[in-house]
């Protein structure tokens, strides 16, 4: 029997596990654990729930000088062991080895948290733990210390086990905390209403801490709510959430120290906006792409980009913001904010001048991840055709029955299996999501012919058609064939 979650926990369940199994795995020598993930997201939640139930040491770090930071160390570390002063340390070296004496009576979880802060003022930081750790090490074989070392800086942790990384090979567990998918952020959130959910999600999407204490607690009751939710926990320049992501982004040491912090500032404002296909996000930051290249690669290792693939094409990556709030920040508030905080500014009007840009540039992007994340993991095969191995958006060229003429449309859920190369990849399923319009039989006719355009590959392509409305017709023409399925919001949130 796994160990009791802590109260208050809400879908973390398997993460929670897998910490009280390292912590109490048995191992008679000691073993080190690495958890990451972004800011918000409950990692020191978790973490310090294990420690106070295991009697573990927890130190959360703060950047300071390696001195300062030493001290304070040695001072949380002597009250923890019950000494009546602090315990003196030379060096970092000393500290790790005291760390390592924890665990010499049986198993003991330490926890360092907030690593990077860490590494900031003493470098070769991960070099000593090494060492502790190094296979033929006395420190190691003689001590059960269960070792976790955790950050929020996503670049920087990313890098401890890669390469030529001290701790390459060192590591019993390397957990990586995602935000909450749509269904566990509506459980988080406690919204029975679907329509309301989604909205929600749209604006701060699965992040424990935006539910909670950064809305002051205080979330939409239902879509007439919604409004007033928005312009009082989100577009107020007191909000919290108001300037989250300028913070998270001077947070990160690989961004806002890079050469031209600017140049990411931008690069991630064209993804938020819309920019998803890698020739038109070299046009909206206006440098070649092969000097983009690296700064796409950063956003994305530090979890402000997400890289999906076309499952039908090569080499034709897509780029999307890693977080509804990054998308909301670049659409809405930071395009006015000069507006917002504009002294007495009434956000209520402001708001209602703008929910048709939220509609149209971050509901509906944030209602097609949605369902290319139903398709993925909730849904059926028998609704999918076959099974999900490749499930993303694709963009190509569709004969306009109406017209005749060749048009470029994108294709927001495309589901195929495997092949050796993407277009050898038999397509299962293809699928429209549109939250904003009533889906009808117009929206049939595009997926019929999308479904003609990709070939032979997808001719059994069962048509998905993601929407909260949807006309009378189509709806009895969905009865009568086995290749069209509806999947509205009861389905999304609940069904496969």
């Amino acid at each position: 029997m796994g160990m009791p979650p802590i109260e208050d926990m809400v879908g973390r369940e398997t993460e929670w596990q897998q910490l009280a199994d390292f912590a109490t795995s048995g191992e008679q020598s000691a073993s080190l654990g690495l958890v990451r993930g972004r800011r918000r997201i409950g990692k020191s939640f978790m973490l310090q729930g294990l420690a106070e139930r295991m009697n573990g040491f927890y130190y959360h770090a703060v950047r300071g000088s390696s001195g300062e930071s030493l001290h304070d160390f040695g001072e949380q570390l002597g009250a923890y062991s019950g000494s009546i002063a602090p315990l003196s340390l030379g060096s970092w070296d000393d500290a790790v080895g005291a760390l390592m004496e924890l665990g010499r009576r049986g198993e003991r979880l330490v926890v360092l948290d907030e690593f990077p802060y860490m590494l900031e003022h003493t470098p070769g930081l991960d070099s000593l733990v090494q060492r502790a750790y190094a296979p033929r090490a006395g420190t190691r074989r003689d001590t059960q210390t269960r070792l976790i070392l955790c950050g929020s800086a996503m670049s920087v942790m990313g890098q401890l086990l890669t390469g030529t990384a001290p701790l390459r090979g060192r590591a019993a567990l390397d957990l990586r905390l995602q935000p909450f998918d749509f269904r566990t952020a509506r459980r988080l959130h406690g919204i029975d209403d679907f329509a309301t959910a989604i909205l929600t999600y749209a604006v701060i999407g699965g992040v424990a801490a935006y539910a909670r204490e950064m809305v002051g607690h205080d979330l939409p009751t239902d879509p007439d709510d919604f409004d007033r939710w928005v312009s009082v926990r989100i577009l107020s320049p007191s909000a919290p959430l108001f300037g989250e992501v300028d913070l998270l982004f001077g947070e990160d040491p690989t961004l806002s120290k890079a050469r031209k912090p600017n140049l990411y500032y931008s690069t991630l404002a064209g993804v938020a906006l819309g920019h998803h296909a890698w020739s038109s996000l070299t046009n909206y930051v206006r440098i070649p792409g092969g000097s983009l290249a690296s700064v796409v690669s950063a956003l994305v290792s530090a979890d402000f980009v997400a890289e999906l693939q076309d499952p039908v094409r090569d080499n034709r990556p897509i780029y999307q913001p890693a977080d509804p709030l990054i998308r909301f920040h670049y659409a809405i508030i930071r395009r006015h904010q000069a507006r917002l905080r504009r002294h007495g500014a009434n956000t209520g009007e402001l708001w209602a001048e703008l929910t048709q840009t939220f509609r149209s540039q971050v509901l509906g992007p944030c209602f097609e991840s949605m369902a290319r994340s139903w398709a993925l993991h909730f849904a059926s095969r028998e609704t999918l055709g076959g099974a999900p191995v490749h499930v993303g958006p694709t963009t190509l060229a569709v004969r306009n029955s109406d017209t005749g003429a060749r048009e470029l449309r994108q294709l927001d859920v495309v589901v195929a299996g495997d092949a050796e190369t993407p277009s050898d990849r038999t397509v299962t399923a293809i699928g429209e999501a549109k939250v904003g319009q009533r889906l009808s039989l117009r929206h049939l006719v595009r997926l019929e012919e999308a479904r003609e355009a990709l070939g032979q590959v997808a001719d059994s392509a069962k048509l998905l058609l993601f929407g909260q409305h949807f006309d009378r017709a189509v709806l009895r023409v969905a009865e009568e064939r086995d290749d069209l399925e509806i999947i509205d919001l009861p389905r999304l949130y609940e069904g496969e």
